[in-house]
């Protein structure tokens, strides 16, 4: 969930790498805020900066218990108005100052992102730390958000896909985080108040579980001073108990719900990998070897000879206490366990044969090159050096991964899947008429 609050900023995309596209030359540098690193990628002569402020372990599923959609209330309502300034103000504001605050939340982190003009840090930060320590929050306001929120969610509830998202978290997650049902969630909008959401913002929001991340045309100097100000103001420690991880056992089962659409959707899982596997490049090629549209072997197979479905994808899912690996699908309702048995089938043919060299070389190639292209803006650079931080990659990953990715033989691959794999792990589940 992504909620952009002000619409001034007038987004700047640069091919930060162009001239030297081969040497990949992208600078990352850690500088030192109030004890604490932040981690930038400067890039002079572009007139624009993007600084992400991510706050760890309080993301959407980790909201209070009982009030279950706490955290993506809080998305929507940040920033909707401070104590000095309504929401017209503050819009009047980030349009006077060319300013953008938006709010992201995933399952474990809420990420504010700031982009502005490379003179405008100063009014950026101002504007960040009005919504940081002095947002407010209206009830008339909350109850239109909450209306929003349980309007979308009664509507994707229509879906087969979240049907059978909820089968997987009742059958795996149960009593877990992660595996709130959407009629816990929904029913929880009724216990969070105003209150409740500058609480957990008071409590939440701490130097302790602080990521900071900033690209662009920066001048270190203010950054740093702007950023420890922030910090700063900040209480030290967080204070929560983190869920348990989940580990995926099979052996092989089946779950199936009724659902009343004319295709049944399908998905295969299978225990996942830790960022910091051993074979985690290897793996990430293999997953494209497997998956990726028109080249993947499932694809080929499941789709393109025998034609059960009109597409199929393979890949990680991966948060921070449970990770899996997926196969989904969908296809007739007759065609259920043929699919399944071709899905099967193709399984156990790379695990005995592996794939083509040729295979191999073209999904690394793709890998790569979507790899680099995805450098192309200071947004998406900040994200990652974000993301970076929170693994506990070092300053050099993006080259790292380059050198290890270019460096794997087919040998590499095949032989991470056969070892990672186990077609008699997999959990499935099936949800359709």
């Amino acid at each position: 969930m992504i909620k952009s609050i002000f619409f001034g900023f007038s987004c700047i995309v640069a091919f930060l790498f162009a001239d030297q596209q081969d040497s990949f030359n992208v600078v990352v540098k850690d500088l030192m805020a109030a004890g604490k690193t932040v981690r930038i990628s400067p890039f002079k002569g572009i007139g624009v900066v993007t600084v992400n402020l991510c706050f760890k372990n309080v993301g959407e599923k980790l909201s209070p218990r009982h009030k279950e959609s706490l955290v993506a209330l809080l998305a929507k309502a940040m920033g909707d108005a401070t104590t000095s300034k309504t929401r017209e103000q503050l819009q009047a504001y980030s349009l006077q100052h060319n300013v953008l605050v938006s709010f992201g939340v995933n399952d474990d982190d809420f990420v504010i992102v700031g982009k502005c003009p490379s003179h405008k840090l100063a009014e950026l930060f101002c504007l960040l730390k009005d919504i940081l320590f002095y947002s407010r929050f209206n009830d008339r306001d909350l109850l239109r958000f909450k209306s929003e929120i349980t309007a979308g969610t009664l509507q994707s509830l229509q879906s087969p896909n979240s049907q059978l998202g909820e089968l997987v978290k009742k059958t795996i997650l149960p009593n877990h985080p992660y595996g709130t049902l959407q009629t816990t969630y929904l029913a929880s909008l009724k216990n969070i108040s105003s209150a409740d959401l500058k609480s957990y913002m008071n409590a939440h929001f701490a130097q302790e579980n602080l990521i900071v991340s900033a690209c662009g045309d920066i001048n270190e100097e203010d950054l740093i001073a702007q950023v420890s100000d922030i910090i700063s103001l900040l209480p030290k420690t967080l204070k929560i108990h983190l869920p348990q991880d989940v580990k995926l056992v099979g052996p092989y089962k089946e779950y199936t719900q009724s659902f009343p659409v004319p295709q049944t959707v399908i998905q295969m899982v299978h225990d996942g990998i830790d960022v910091h596997h051993p074979d985690f490049f290897a793996l990430q090629i293999a997953m494209g070897c497997l998956g990726n549209p028109g080249i993947g072997v499932l694809w080929k197979k499941v789709r393109g000879e025998k034609g059960l479905t009109y597409g199929i994808g393979a890949g990680f899912s991966m948060q921070d206490h449970y990770n899996v690996f997926c196969i989904a699908t969908s296809t007739q309702t007759e065609t259920v366990e043929q699919t399944k048995e071709a899905i099967k089938g193709v399984l156990t043919d790379i695990c005995q044969n592996g794939f083509s060299t040729d295979l191999v070389d073209i999904v690394k190639k793709s890998f790569l090159g979507n790899y680099k292209r995805s450098f192309a803006s200071t947004g998406h650079i900040a994200a990652r050096l974000t993301k970076y931080q929170k693994e506990g990659r070092p300053l050099d990953f993006h080259k790292i991964l380059i050198e290890k990715v270019s460096a794997l033989t087919v040998d590499d691959v095949n032989n991470a899947f056969k070892k990672f794999l186990k077609p008699d792990q997999f959990v499935v589940f099936t949800v359709g008429k």
